[in-house]
């Protein structure tokens, strides 16, 4: 879907645990935290989503084809309740930003957080990735 070099598709199979650690004591012996890896290995993944963020926050916010997304409304609920609608477009430029290594090894892009998903008890499923946001931020 973004063309991945076989090299970072290497490096985040060992990521997710689809390949095991090809490391002495890894801190998971199921899979490897990007901070476990070479310095090499580390600029290849750093250098692949800096350069192909906006191709990865328009698939992950917006999506691709007839269901694509124009608008994005989220809706706060705590004493009372507040709502906000913005355009896409904007939405991806507020979540777009520099990408690095967050302190738990896993990828910052922008305000977006890349991990492995887990929390499936051991099930295949939990080898993807996850992109997580925080949608209440669009508030501030």
């Amino acid at each position: 879907m973004w063309n991945i070099p076989e090299d970072v598709l290497e490096i985040l199979q060992r990521f997710v645990g689809e390949l095991k650690p090809n490391i002495k004591n890894p801190k998971d012996e199921r899979r490897m935290f990007f901070d476990e890896f070479s310095l090499q290995d580390q600029d290849k993944i750093l250098n692949f989503f800096r350069e192909n963020q906006p191709l990865i926050l328009n698939d992950i916010l917006k999506g691709r084809g007839q269901f694509a997304s124009e608008w994005f409304l989220v809706i706060l609920k705590l004493s009372d309740i507040k709502w906000i609608l913005k355009p896409i477009n904007e939405v991806i430029d507020f979540y777009s930003g520099d990408v690095a290594f967050s302190p738990r090894g896993s990828l910052l892009i922008g305000k977006i957080t890349m991990q492995r998903k887990g929390g499936d008890g051991g099930r295949e499923s939990a080898k993807m990735l996850q992109f997580k946001i925080n949608p209440a931020a669009l508030f501030n």
